[in-house]
């Protein structure tokens, strides 16, 4: 229901025509996973590489390296200077719109009023007047602001408008020639330097430059994220990553540290940070990484963490990893985020060049889950190059700007594609089963027995004929009216189960995940939480409560196994034999036919197990092959 209303705001905000880039470089929020097949209108970029979008009204600005543009039904060939603009809903050139900037323009940010926009990057000119780094063009005309005044003695990476403030990030030493490592504000109208944001960043990795290489800032303007090329700030240890409290003056470093990117990826990287998006709630970030596979590590993967955090050692909710793939670039959107680069999986944990056990197909770009990191089924494929530099999602869809040519199965969109809202699809509603309701168990005699069942009080045993036998279960749970089973051939099926019909089984495809990565024949009881994406699970023999990511919208099974219980805190699950949740509170039957609640919160078990049923109390033996509340 959140993700309908969600969807219709959009879509009336689009029929008004109303759309200002977001603060700081927050993505759009959007209600739908966009459409897999690009706009026919997009124009296209003839050499070198698209880097940035930002969004004035109806114009679309592009940053980046080329030299040469063309419109999508057109084959006459415009010159321009590593920025152009064009009609965002047309794709029509913008031809009064033609500034020439002698080098790289990396960042674009749009200014309050829409009058103008700022261009960072590696370049020393602009329409032939001297201007480093950064400068301010009317977006009308071209023309360069000429009251706005900056020069920095190093390239500028990222730009971010918050707070009445333009927030600069780059390589930069000095601005104005003032001492500024990295990062710095500036007046939006005159680019006075401002004496809020002052730090020392020192430590340089790997031989490179001090840099602050991605920034976000959060939609209230109260954090600013900045990752980049360092080891310290102001002496402490902030390794690559770093948060700050915006709501101070002067600034000061934020009570959040992580050492997860301390490690060193592949010896040719300085810094291995790539990109960062916060999301369009605030309350979480994505940064994505390049560096080479390395186990256990960031290296090449995505990663979520949640921006209300505090403290040292921070640690990710998820990883997603390519298998030693760079990913360039992330937006998220609330419904997905979205990740570009050159990889070639997601998913991918175990194997660093090359598929391995999980492993899904997503060449040059994809979609991730918010909630788990699991790929989504979204899945256009574009030519990888070098890879995606720029995503940019509006009410609208997402923009993707890359050094290739063919995207969405492979359609001509030269550097510059565009995948709608319109034509998009939701992500399903994942229910469970709640109570009161109906708790079945899949019978070591292959029927399906259900007993109307409130928490505490069972009903009467009501026998289901469904024509399957159930016998050959290990595990069951239900999801949004799919029963799904883990059955001893050592496949996990799902079937259609509206409580009394149960319907054709298909097999899931685990993605070369076999009986060593997961023992499904050896499954003794499971069950989905939809509150965090995980799939928990019991086995055979084996004392502990395991978790693994799952994915409801495509059936993908996550490739990382995690412990939740049973591994020192005094709780031992060998004995399981049916297992699932409701109403914060997990039921499970055991070898000797008792049925116990306890309860579960945080991801784990906690207090002391309360015996419901069983021979001894009242005469009912749980000889389960699978337990599960029924969910519509």
């Amino acid at each position: 229901m959140r993700r309908r209303l969600l969807f219709v705001a959009l879509m009336s905000a689009l029929v008004l025509g109303v759309w200002a880039q977001p603060g700081g470089a927050v993505n759009a929020a959007q209600g739908v996973v966009v459409s897999a097949d690009p706009a026919n209108f997009t124009p296209n970029v003839l050499d070198g590489k698209v880097d940035a979008f930002v969004q004035v009204g109806n114009k679309m600005i592009v940053g980046g390296k080329f030299t040469q543009v063309q419109q999508h039904d057109d084959t006459t060939t415009l010159a321009r200077g590593n920025i152009f603009a064009f009609d965002a809903t047309t794709g029509v050139i913008d031809s009064a719109f033609a500034p020439t900037i002698d080098g790289e323009v990396e960042t674009l940010a749009a200014s309050a009023d829409g009058l103008s926009v700022y261009a960072g990057g590696s370049f020393n000119y602009v329409n032939g007047v001297k201007s480093k780094s950064l400068t301010k063009l009317d977006v009308a005309t071209g023309a360069r602001v000429t009251q706005f005044k900056v020069q920095t003695n190093g390239r500028v990476h990222e730009l971010a408008l918050k707070n009445g403030r333009l927030y600069i990030g780059g390589n930069f030493s000095t601005v104005k020639s003032v001492a500024r490592i990295a990062l710095a504000s500036l007046d939006p109208t005159t680019g006075a330097l401002g004496s809020d944001l002052s730090f020392t960043f020192a430590g340089a990795r790997g031989g490179g430059a001090i840099q602050v290489a991605k920034l976000d800032i959060t939609p209230d303007g109260s954090k600013l994220i900045a990752i980049g090329n360092w080891t310290t700030i102001n002496g402490q240890e902030l390794d690559q990553i770093a948060m700050f409290d915006l709501t101070a003056n002067p600034v000061v470093l934020a009570n959040w540290q992580t050492l997860r990117f301390q490690q060193q990826c592949a010896s040719v990287f300085d810094t291995y940070m790539r990109d960062l998006d916060i999301s369009p709630d605030g309350s979480y970030f994505v940064v994505g990484t390049t560096g080479a596979y390395r186990a256990g590590s960031l290296c090449d993967s995505a990663s979520r963490w949640e921006t209300g955090a505090t403290g040292s050692g921070q640690q990710p909710t998820w990883i997603d990893y390519t298998g030693g793939d760079t990913l360039w670039s992330v937006a998220t959107t609330g419904t997905a985020v979205y990740v570009g680069g050159h990889e070639r999986w997601a998913n991918n944990s175990f194997r660093g060049d090359r598929a391995g056990p999980g492993a899904v197909d997503r060449e040059g770009i994809g979609a991730l889950d918010p909630l788990n990191g699991m790929p989504l089924s979204w899945n256009p494929g574009r030519d990888r190059g070098v890879g995606v530099f720029g995503l940019y999602a509006t009410p609208a869809g997402l923009w993707v700007g890359s050094d290739t040519d063919r995207i969405g199965r492979y359609e001509y969109h030269a550097k510059v594609a565009f995948f709608p809202v319109a034509g998009g699809t939701a992500l399903p509603q994942a229910r469970v089963g709640s109570l009161p309701g109906d708790l079945t168990s899949a019978n070591y005699t292959g029927s399906l027995v259900k007993r109307s069942f409130d928490g505490t009080t069972l009903g009467a045993a009501v026998t289901t004929g469904t024509g399957v036998d159930w016998s050959h279960a290990r595990a069951a749970f239900m999801v949004s009216g799919k029963l799904y089973t883990g059955w001893d051939d050592n496949q996990l099926y799902v079937r259609d189960y509206d409580g009394t019909t149960a319907g054709s089984a298909t097999a899931l495809d685990t993605r070369g995940l076999n009986t060593y990565n997961f023992p499904v024949s050896n499954l003794t009881g499971a069950f989905y939480d939809p509150s965090t994406g995980r799939l928990y699970y019991t086995l055979a023999n084996d004392a502990r409560l395991y978790w693994r990511w799952f994915e409801v919208e495509d059936n993908l099974v996550g490739a990382d196994v995690f412990v939740a219980s049973g591994n020192g805190d005094g709780f031992n699950w060998s004995t399981v034999r049916g297992l699932t949740m409701a109403g914060g509170r997990m039921y499970y039957a055991t070898t000797s036919g008792n049925l116990y609640g306890i309860a579960f919160s945080g991801g784990r078990p906690t207090g002391s197990a309360t015996q419901l049923s069983g021979p001894g109390m009242d005469g009912v033996s749980w000889q389960s092959r699978g337990l599960f509340v029924f969910a519509s």
